[in-house]
Order: C-alpha cells, then sequence, then structure tokens
C-alpha cells in the first residue's frame, strides 16, 4: 500500500505549515473572493482533495469569483531550508474544508403584470430574495445607466418596491434588482431583466393652418389639431396658444376657428392635448401665422378744393390702395360728420352739383372688403355764401342773397339767371313801347336839361317811372 503523502512526521526544530482561509466563514456564497494562506515556509505547495494545484510562487493563494466547483478540502505543504544540514525537510498543513453554496437568486415582478403599459399609468417593480433570508436592502437598475435607480418626480422607493405613479416613455426599458444584508450572505444575485415597455396614449400633436400660413385680412382661418388615440376611450382636451399666451381654454374640439382674421392674429401659435384625467399634456411644435394688410391706405380728396363758393360743383373721391390681387369687390362709405351721404359698391364718387352752405362739414370715407373696414382721414369742407348781383344800368347794380334752401335750389343757377334776364328785356321793351305811344323818350327826357319849364316837368316824371320799373326787374330771390 502506497504511503500517504500528507501523514509523515515532521523533524523536531521545525514549525508546523498553518493553512487559513480569508473570509473565515463555515459557508462561502458562489461569486466570493477567498484566500488560502500557508504561514511559516520558505516554499509552498497547494493541494485540494488531494490533488496538486498548479505551483504559484508564495504564501497565498487567492480564488476569485468562486464557483461550486471550488468547493473541497484544502491543505498546504511547507518546505524549509536547513543550512546545517543542507537539507530542506517539509510539513503539511491541517485540512481546511470549503464549503460553496449558490447564492441566494432576487427576483423582479411587475405589476400589475400586464404586457401593454400606457403612459400615466402607474405600474410597480417588486424585487424579492429567495432563500430565506431577510433584512434585505434593495437596488434597482436601468440598461444603459451607470447609476442605480433613484426617486423622481414620477417614482418612490418604498422597500421591496419601486413604483411608477405616471409612467413615461423614458421609462421604457430592461430593469434588473438585488439585494443586500449585513451577514452572510451580504448581498444577493442580480435579478434576470424584466423589460418594461411604456407605450404613447396618444401621440404628439401636429398643429395645421388652413388654408395656408399667409392670410389676408378678414380670410377664415382654421386652426387644426391632431393627435392620435393608441387606448381606446381616452377622452382628449384641446388648448390653442398664441406667443405663449392662452387663445382658448380646455375643450373637445380638435380645432380653433378665426372667422376672420385681423392683423392682431399675426403670431407663433402652439396647441395642447391632455389625456381627460390623468394629468398627461403634450404640445405640437409651434406653427407661424402670417395676416396680410388688405388695404394698405385709403385717401379721401376733394375736386376743386377743400373750400368752394356756394352754387360750385365739388366732388369727393375716395381712393384705396389695395394689395391683394385680384382686387375683391369694395363697398364705398362717404360720412359727413358721423352722418353717412353715400354707399356704393359701383363707384368711389360723390359728386354735387350745386354745393350749398349745409354741405360745409368734415367728411371721411370708409373702404369695407371681406369683413375688413378702413377709414380716411377727415377732410374739411367749407361751403362759403356769395353774393348774386346784376347790373341794370351803368350806375345801379341790384344784388341778393340766395336763400340756402328754397325751391330754387331744385333749378340749376344757370337757367334762374336766364329767366330773369329775359323777363327784364320783355318788360323794358313794352316800357319803350308805352312811352313812344305818349309822344316822348324816357331816356331822352332824362338827358334834356335846356327846354322850357313844361318840358323839365315831364322829363322829371318819365325818370321817376323808369326807375320803378328797373327795381321791379332785376331783384333776384
Amino acid at each position: 500500500m502506497c504511503p500517504n503523502p500528507f501523514l509523515f512526521s515532521v523533524s523536531e526544530g521545525h514549525p508546523q505549515a498553518v493553512l487559513t482561509l480569508q473570509p473565515a466563514w463555515a459557508q462561502i456564497f458562489t461569486g466570493e473572493t477567498v484566500t488560502l494562506s500557508c504561514y511559516t515556509a520558505t516554499r509552498i505547495q497547494f493541494y485540494k482533495d488531494f490533488k496538486h494545484l498548479q505551483y504559484r510562487a508564495g504564501t497565498e493563494r487567492s480564488v476569485d469569483r468562486v464557483s461550486k466547483s471550488d468547493e473541497g478540502s484544502y491543505k498546504c505543504r511547507a518546505w524549509w531550508w536547513n543550512t546545517a544540514s543542507r537539507t530542506e525537510p517539509s510539513s503539511v498543513s491541517a485540512e481546511v474544508r470549503v464549503t460553496v453554496r449558490e447564492r441566494p437568486q432576487a427576483v423582479l415582478t411587475q405589476e400589475p403584470a400586464w404586457t401593454q403599459i400606457y403612459e400615466s399609468e402607474r405600474v410597480t417593480l417588486r424585487c424579492q430574495v429567495q432563500g430565506g433570508y431577510t433584512d434585505w436592502r434593495f437596488t434597482w437598475y436601468k440598461a444603459g445607466r451607470n447609476a442605480p435607480v433613484t426617486q423622481d418626480y414620477y417614482s418612490s422607493i418604498d422597500g421591496d418596491r419601486y413604483t411608477i405613479s405616471s409612467a413615461t416613455r423614458d421609462h421604457s426599458g430592461e430593469y434588473t434588482c438585488k439585494g443586500e444584508r449585513r451577514g452572510n450572505p451580504s448581498y444577493s444575485k442580480t435579478s434576470d431583466a424584466l423589460t418594461l415597455r411604456v407605450s404613447e396614449l396618444f401621440s404628439t400633436p401636429t398643429l395645421t393652418v388652413l388654408p395656408g400660413a399667409s392670410v389676408w385680412e378678414g380670410e377664415a382661418v382654421t386652426l387644426q389639431c391632431g393627435a392620435h388615440i393608441n387606448k381606446q376611450g381616452t377622452q382628449l382636451q384641446y388648448r390653442y396658444r398664441k406667443d405663449n399666451g392662452t387663445v382658448r381654454g380646455a375643450g373637445s374640439q380638435d380645432q380653433h376657428s378665426i372667422p376672420a382674421a385681423g392683423l392682431r392674429d399675426t403670431g407663433r401659435y402652439q396647441c395642447e392635448v391632455e389625456a381627460a384625467g390623468t394629468g398627461l399634456k403634450k404640445r405640437s411644435g409651434s406653427v407661424s401665422l402670417t395676416v396680410r394688410a388688405l388695404f394698405s391706405r385709403v385717401t379721401l380728396t376733394a375736386s376743386p378744393g377743400a373750400t368752394v363758393k356756394e352754387g360750385e360743383a365739388l366732388n369727393l373721391t375716395c381712393e384705396a390702395a389695395v394689395n391683394k390681387t385680384p382686387c375683391p369687390q369694395l363697398h364705398y362709405t362717404i360720412v359727413r360728420d358721423g352722418e353717412p351721404v353715400t354707399n356704393s359698391t359701383d363707384s368711389a364718387l360723390y359728386s354735387i352739383v350745386s354745393t350749398e352752405k349745409s354741405h360745409t362739414g368734415s367728411y371721411t370715407c370708409a373702404v369695407e372688403s371681406q369683413g375688413v373696414k378702413k377709414s380716411s382721414q377727415e377732410l374739411h369742407i367749407e361751403v362759403q355764401t356769395q353774393s348774386r348781383c346784376m347790373e341794370v344800368t351803368s350806375t345801379h347794380s341790384y344784388c341778393t342773397f340766395l336763400p340756402q334752401q328754397s325751391w330754387h335750389s331744385a333749378v340749376p343757377i344757370g337757367y334762374r339767371v336766364s329767366f330773369s334776364l329775359i323777363h327784364f328785356i320783355v318788360f323794358t321793351l313794352l316800357l319803350l313801347q308805352y312811352c313812344r305811344i305818349q309822344g316822348s323818350l324816357c331816356i331822352a327826357g332824362g338827358k334834356s336839361r335846356k327846354t322850357s319849364d313844361q318840358d323839365q316837368e315831364q322829363s322829371a316824371e318819365e325818370i321817376e317811372l323808369c326807375s320803378r320799373v328797373q327795381h321791379t326787374g332785376v331783384e333776384l330771390e
């Protein structure tokens, strides 16, 4: 029978080989690092289950990440050099038993165990360690992160539970967990990965401006907010914003209408969509709307001028510089002292054939199209009263001021003057005929101063009669 290599006598004067294990636990769990140390020797050889292990210089042998295959009985043999006898006696240590157990496994579960989680829903990841050990402290990890998961606005950690109160797309990913504790085992195996998939409850909205991003004043504009619902039964609320201010509050309508766009409606618009009862909100990108002015200016001009004499003709012309082509139909209104005097879609001209004092006032012109109205600046018209005079003789003329409103205003002034002249000429001819019948001329009698006293009296009577007749024939109303 072969001798046992580990059973031999030790010469006196030489120390015994001592094998120690660090950490000095009765059970070593997989994944630990253990160190075997053999003291008081100059040369060491380690054995496991009576089998020679590969030689390594030094007095220590470390095993990283212990596995079940490392379980067994360990010894070491030590040699010393004896200078006097020039021999190298040796000794064998006592046996050290290494027992390796599987490290407790952490198990990660999802509550509720739905395969489909939507944004804003609540989900809990629970970590448990098998094996009956207690007092675990748990840590959760998400793939792609170097640091453990921590609490934030959307999540919390309580014992063995990591709860996401309102899931977002950013919470999607692979999660693992492990437990740690005081004592042996000091930590668990990391759990298998659990994949959390958070789906969109509704898509990010898109805002569309109809009929386009550039419109004319007065045109209708519709803001259309589109969002696709992924979970049946979801109710959406829509808000519209302009330049970071609210245009319209929450409502169920996915569009906002501007019946007649004005220049003030120019700006950048966004729509915000919220899932009712969840607090989940999403905003669209901003879209620009430009409203162009339909009219650049409106002017009112007077011809021949802003000051005219009574009876003269006056033309007021309203002009609008329209930016849109083709030019839309325009409606003109001319206003005097706040009261409209003409409304027309055909003509921008207001004509007064014969002005009167009552035409004096402040005039403005308003042009309207597509619901857009623009007015000119005020133009003051002054109608001055003028006298109407007619020379009857070489030394006399008779004048009168026509009343502002009479039946004459219905008849053009030229006809009235012509009628008066004809009436005067006819009456004068009748008077001359009458004088001839009496045997003398009124005008000749008026010039003779050299006749007898009887002739002078007759001439004076004739002049007095003509004067009365002339006064009667030239006065104008």
